[in-house]
């Protein structure tokens, strides 16, 4: 007997053995794999959302801690009691380093609320624009919490380069 046979019928053996294979193993594979490649694109699309939704977190987590940061920095501006030798001193510190003269600070009865006090204060100086501009430049850099409520400017009647200034400047503080 003899093996092999007529080359068509060789030819024709190995087609088909080629089709049982692929219709046997290479065709669920490719399935396989193109439900792989599905599930990879499923997963890289759910990584790309995550990813996004970390970032915004992250975002909104820096601007919480500025939020906090600046809530931080603006209660250490209001102290406690209302402290204000300290707050004067500073104020005629700046008045005297602006150059502004005449000076007459007077302040007012404190205004209780329930959990915040202001202490209305009554300032009047003179000084050129430079000096007053600068002056209320430097109280409004003043670390304590401090908000000048009014600001009346006039002329000088016997010295027109002047200006005679008159301002309420409220003052906050805590109530103990």
């Amino acid at each position: 007997m003899k093996l092999v046979g007529k080359p068509i019928h060789i030819a024709l053996g190995t087609i088909a053995i080629a089709a049982i294979f692929a219709t046997g193993v290479v065709t669920p594979y490719m399935r396989h794999m193109t439900s792989v490649k599905q599930g990879v694109t499923n997963v890289q699309s759910d990584l790309l959302q995550l990813g996004s939704r970390i970032q915004r977190a992250k975002r909104v987590f820096e601007a919480t801690r500025a939020k906090e940061t600046a809530l931080e920095v603006f209660d250490a501006a209001i102290p406690q009691r209302v402290q204000l030798g300290e707050f004067l001193e500073a104020v005629d510190r700046l008045a005297q380093e602006a150059g502004v003269t005449d000076k007459n600070v007077t302040p007012s009865e404190a205004i209780i609320q329930e959990d915040l006090g202001c202490l209305p204060i009554q300032i009047r100086f003179t000084g050129e624009f430079a000096s007053v501009y600068a002056f209320l430049e430097k109280v409004e850099q003043l670390p304590r919490v401090a908000r000048i409520q009014k600001l009346e400017l006039s002329a000088d009647d016997e010295a027109p380069e002047m200006l005679v200034s008159s301002m309420t400047l409220h003052v906050y503080f805590r109530n103990s």
